[in-house]
């Protein structure tokens, strides 16, 4: 041994071996928390990112729940002296309260050259191997070291190792250890960026600690913008506080998070990768062969591979032939920058990349680049060529750009183009200006057209028929399209998908939907992904109107996954999707979750004036009204129903299926809070819409079990069965037979009661309909409660349910005001005085002072501007609930 006990150490400031405390905006993450613990038993743990992602704090978060078994080392450049490398692993030991004050490496000198001291090193893993516990030795910001002669020392150590000893390391490239080694053994635990990722949760309560905040419909966005990069989305937050909003930051304008990336992700590159980044920033994703072209390298998809090395992933590599893109909020910030500081050099490089995309047959981004280019000329060939076939593709928003660049007199002239445009306003609920375009192209249009021009229009005019006019004339449109003529045209598929509404007009289902798999499948194969789409989402209608709740949703997820890549803001589509959602949500019994759905038709929506979209949005404010009045918002749910149905009126731009879904749910609420006047509204306003419908009597049953008429009400429940009057819910069938488990209870007919119950529980359990059981009255949940273990096949099914139920924690529905409270109460934000509204009432002023002390007794007040104040605020007087877009 080589006299280590009088080399001293070198002094190491007490901050480098001190675990960092975790910043005051901390959001634990205990899925990546419980990771760490689970690997701690592996010999070597290593967290690999690039700079951002956190590390650090999640590191120092996990430390602070080992204290006392942590040796902390935060590395940096000096650590490149093995010398001081090794006086700062001693001395973190030595504060370390694992290691017993005797232990040799408390007083251990470190010798002058260390890391090739086998002596010293030898005496470190014995000194280790006696420990009673193992330690953890952190080494964070590990890529600070690059001398060899440092990593050896850790190299000899880790072959010799010590069973005391658990290393932690973290970096942004690998480091210079047996990894491979490890890996094979099972001996190692790797966090990499793709755990490091913030999921959209996390997200959520990272940016929610900012002011202003990141408004939670954002956070998707943000997320998807940032590819859930921690650094990201502080920034974000950051850039929100700053500016009110996140326009700049999201544009790449904010020069904050330019510093940062400049100074974090940028600086440690040589200037040829720097180069060929900014090269490639025009492209979302970048084909293997591409980097070549627009940076003029022949070994710029080498550098590529070298810069998506695990460990450092500035570029994201997937793939054979590889396929590469830039993390999400460094190409925004870096091609924003390339356009400021360069404009004609990004011209050109789009115009590269045009040529390059159509040399391999790929319209789409050839399209895209030739419209960033600013080359008009190219742009109006790929669309005469490829206009049609990018629309069925779901390249609408590509196409819309192409469109604003020839400007409305190049594209109005061309029949094709304008017949595009006026289908993508369509797409969007904006049927004048489709009809004015559908004007340009009759007035443009050819003496001898082509079979694919001739059909398109007619599609256009289908499709303006579903938009904006009655089922009638959308029946009548699609019969006009020349199936023959169609069919040997690209457009062949969507004629179908068009006609289809002749078949479920007839209640021809069954061909309906074998026409619409068909259709599905061939398109898939040629990669029509709108029309994948739309087929998918007219199955799911369809599924939903025979009750095959499980098929309606599953389709409807599968249409918002693909839906989200093509044309994510405003569209029909999207919130027909979200629609089916909200229903399926709602009928498990998911409120909360139907609530978001009902926002997002909002957002999807806009302003759009096509009288299926002011349909789909007063549609989605019913069901989130519903959904607000099951969470316990009872008045103001029960008032967003009652403003929706006003405003739907008494058209029929809207379906007897949907007037039903509208009715029945208000009706329900309004007589569970004793509002039977807006029950009534509800029924009136139906009842021409929906005449000789199931739901008719279901809703006369329930009024009629209200007013305490058991027998009646059984009375019209049984005439459900015996009369021709069809649900066109098929869920409404299990409330009926709800509503007659109450009926037979409250008439003592117990066995009655059974009977009717196992007949709901058979009819909910397939469909998995369990709203009617989940926000059902408590005496249904009691008797529920009573039968378990008597309910056979649907016991698990009742399991869940009551589950569900406990979950929810609802505050208790207050007593219901009577119709004669909510006369008087309308009447006390005018100042009248008791007499004035007795006169007002034609009753006496005792009846009135009955009244007033019964609805300070039911809103727990004892003033009238108290009563006023919480009438108010429960929505129990006039006044305006939020629109459904907010």
């Amino acid at each position: 041994m080589k006299n280590h006990d009088i080399s001293p150490r070198r002094r190491v400031p007490r901050t480098k071996v001190t675990i960092p405390v975790p910043p005051v905006d901390l959001v634990s993450r205990p899925r990546l928390l419980t990771a760490l613990d689970d690997g701690a038993e592996q010999a070597m743990v290593f967290v690999g990112a690039p700079a951002g992602y956190g590390k650090t704090v999640l590191l120092a978060d996990w430390a602070s729940g080992h204290r006392g078994a942590v040796a902390w080392v935060s590395a940096d450049a000096e650590d490149n002296d093995d010398r001081l490398f090794w006086s700062a692993v001693l001395e973190a030991f030595s504060g370390c309260a694992a290691v017993p004050a005797g232990n040799p490496v408390r007083s251990l000198a470190v010798p002058a050259a260390p890391g090739a001291d086998l002596a010293f090193l030898a005496t470190i893993a014995d000194a280790l191997d006696a420990l009673d516990e193992p330690v953890l030795l952190v080494l964070d910001g590990a890529q600070e070291i690059t001398d060899a002669g440092t990593w050896r020392g850790l190299q000899t150590l880790l072959r010799h190792q010590p069973s005391g000893l658990r290393l932690v390391i973290s970096s942004r490239r690998e480091p210079p250890l047996p990894l491979v080694r490890a890996r094979v053994a099972g001996r190692l635990l790797e966090v990499g960026v793709n755990l490091l990722r913030f999921s959209p949760e996390e997200a959520g309560t990272l940016v929610g600690t900012t002011e202003p905040g990141v408004p939670p419909h954002q956070v998707d966005l943000l997320v998807a913008r940032t590819g859930g990069w921690p650094a990201g989305l502080r920034l974000a937050a950051a850039s929100a506080a700053r500016q009110g909003n996140l326009a700049d930051f999201l544009a790449g304008r904010d020069r904050a998070v330019l510093d940062y990336l400049t100074d974090e992700v940028l600086a440690p590159l040589t200037v040829p990768q720097r180069d060929l980044l900014r090269a490639i920033s025009i492209c979302d994703e970048v084909p293997a062969g591409l980097s070549a072209a627009l940076s003029d390298r022949p070994d710029a998809e080498a550098m590529l591979r070298e810069l998506g090395e695990p460990a450092g992933q500035v570029v994201h590599s997937v793939g054979i032939p590889a396929r590469h893109r830039l993390p999400p909020l460094l190409r925004t910030y870096l091609r924003a920058e390339l356009l400021r500081r360069a404009p004609e050099r990004t011209r050109s490089l789009h115009a590269a990349a045009a040529r390059w995309f159509a040399e391999h047959d790929r319209p789409a981004p050839a399209l895209l680049h030739s419209v960033r280019s600013g080359n008009t000329t190219r742009v109006g060939e790929l669309l005469r060529r490829h206009a049609v076939v990018l629309f069925l593709a779901g390249e609408h928003n590509v196409l819309r750009l192409a469109l604003a660049v020839l400007g409305d007199r190049r594209a109005v002239t061309s029949p094709l183009l304008a017949l595009i445009s006026a289908a993508l306003h369509l797409e969007r609920g904006e049927p004048s200006s489709a009809e004015t375009q559908l004007s340009c192209a009759d007035a443009a249009w050819p003496a001898d057209p082509e079979a694919e021009l001739t059909v398109l229009r007619q599609l256009v005019r289908s499709r303006l028929a579903q938009v904006d006019r009655g089922p009638a004339q959308a029946v009548r449109a699609a019969e006009q399209i020349d199936g023959q003529l169609a069919a040997d045209t690209t457009l062949s598929g969507l004629a179908t998908l068009h006609r289809v509404a002749t078949l479920t007009a007839r209640r021809d289902r069954g061909s309906a939907r074998t026409a619409l798999a068909h259709v599905a499948d061939a398109a898939e194969g040629v990669n029509h992904q709108f029309l994948v789409n739309q087929c998918l989402v007219t199955l799911s209608s369809l599924a939903g109107s025979d009750g095959d709740y499980r098929e309606m949703d599953e389709l409807a997820q599968r249409v918002q996954a693909r839906h989200a890549a093509h044309d994510p803001h405003r569209s029909l589509e999207g919130a027909q999707v979200s629609e089916q959602l909200a229903f399926a949500s709602l009928l498990r019994g998911e409120a909360a979750e139907c609530a978001e759905h009902t926002k997002q038709i909002g957002r999807m929506l806009g302003d759009a004036p096509a009288r299926t979209a002011r349909s789909l949005g007063l549609i989605a404010e019913t069901l989130r009204g519903a959904a607000e009045f099951e969470l316990g918002g009872w008045h103001s749910g029960l008032r967003r129903m009652r403003r929706a149905r006003t405003r739907l009126g008494t058209g029929r731009s809207f379906s007897a299926e949907h007037a039903a879904w509208c009715a029945v749910l208000e009706h329900r609420a309004a007589l569970r809070l004793g509002a039977a006047d807006q029950a009534r509204e509800a029924f009136r306003w139906a009842q021409p819409i929906i005449a000789g419908s199931g739901e008719l009597l279901l809703m006369r049953a329930r009024t009629q079990l209200r007013l305490g008429r058991q027998g009646a009400a059984s009375s019209v429940l049984r005439s459900l069965s015996e009369e021709d009057a069809p649900m066109l819910l098929p869920w409404a069938g299990i409330e009926a037979s709800l509503i007659g488990v109450r009926a037979a209870l409250a008439a003592g007919a117990r066995e009655r009661a059974v009977r009717s119950l196992d007949d709901a529980l058979r009819a909910a359990e397939p469909g998995d309909v369990r709203f009617p059981f989940v926000f059902a009255p408590s005496d249904v949940i009691t008797f529920l409660t009573a039968r378990l273990g008597k309910l056979g096949t649907g016991e698990r099914f009742a399991g869940r349910v009551l589950a569900q139920r406990r979950e929810l924690r609802t505050p208790p529905m207050p007593a219901p005001l009577t119709e004669r409270e909510r006369n008087v109460l309308r009447l006390l934000p005018t100042q009248r005085s008791i007499d004035e509204i007795a006169q007002d009432l034609t009753v006496s002023p005792n009846t009135v002072k009955t009244h007033v002390r019964g609805i300070y007794a039911k809103l727990d007040v004892r003033s009238r501007r108290d009563a006023v104040a919480t009438a108010l605020r429960r929505g129990l007087l006039d006044t305006e609930v939020g629109d459904f877009t907010s």
